[in-house]
């Protein structure tokens, strides 16, 4: 494990500006806290955008700016136009406009760096987040191309980020695709009981669980999941983890509108 990243700072800087020039007139010119994303890549990059509830600040030529402030907008997404700061001093952290999963930032200071495994990562955000703080990732979904936005995730965060094992994997109907053991397993608003069942193959002894999904208290206000196969019952969380030491466990309404269960938990290191 690497000394520099014990009880992993990240390397990604958040930023709050999005930049949506081309690369290239970017890199001849960036700009103080700002991302740059080009406007003919957005499409394909909506993932790293700033959560829905978030302002976008946009930067840059006075068109272009107003174009892509209108493009967000038919999209359902807050954007205004910003003053343009200052030409960047050569920060050399990589700036990110997406943030990784709030409860996985309040803890993952408090862990020390090793071999994680991310079920369900989707685009990504939390298994890079991981991999900026130092742990040896290997993350998994069984979409391609939620694997390919993850990659290309990847691909910008560097230098940033520790390299990242991608995989395209059912770990429904095939758990076995994954067979390694890790120091952290975290799995964020996805919900599959039969795997809580493989936690004591996955996680090494000492290890932890970092995870949290939707409760059948937010889809009664919000219909989503569609299923209640897909919504944790009340409690039903705690009872998933048995047999491992429950370091923090809440059910709550969350900053962004979810109830949610939330769990930290330890493997015991002689079981």
């Amino acid at each position: 494990m690497p000394a520099t990243h014990r009880h992993g700072r990240s390397r990604l800087a958040l930023r709050e500006l999005l930049d949506p020039r081309p690369a290239a007139d970017a890199a001849l010119g960036p700009i103080a806290a700002a991302v740059n994303i080009p406007f003919a890549e957005l499409p394909q990059r909506m993932h790293e955008l700033p959560p829905r509830d978030s302002v976008i600040g946009v930067v840059g030529p006075e068109v272009l700016v107003s174009e892509v402030v209108s493009w967000l907008a038919a999209r359902d997404r807050r954007a205004v136009r910003t003053s343009t700061p200052e030409t960047d001093s050569g920060d050399s952290q990589v700036g990110i406009l997406w943030r990784p999963n709030a409860w996985l930032a309040e803890v993952v200071d408090e862990l020390e760096p090793g071999r994680a495994l991310d079920l369900a990562c989707g685009t990504g955000r939390e298994a890079v987040y991981l991999a900026a703080c130092g742990w040896d990732v290997t993350a998994i979904d069984i979409l391609p191309d939620a694997i390919d936005r993850a990659r290309t995730l990847a691909d910008v965060c560097q230098p940033a980020i520790q390299p990242i094992t991608w995989l395209v994997g059912d770990i429904e109907r095939d758990p076995d695709c994954v067979s390694a053991s890790y120091e952290l397993v975290t799995c964020f608003r996805y919900l599959h009981r039969p795997l809580f069942a493989r936690l004591r193959q996955w996680i090494a002894p000492g290890g932890a669980f970092v995870g949290e999904t939707f409760t059948t208290t937010h889809r009664a206000k919000h219909g989503k999941p569609t299923s209640d196969a897909r919504a944790l019952r009340p409690g039903e969380l705690r009872e998933l983890l048995s047999g491992f030491v429950l370091r923090v466990y809440t059910e709550d309404w969350r900053a962004d509108g979810s109830h949610t269960a939330r769990a930290r938990a330890e493997r015991p290191a002689q079981a």
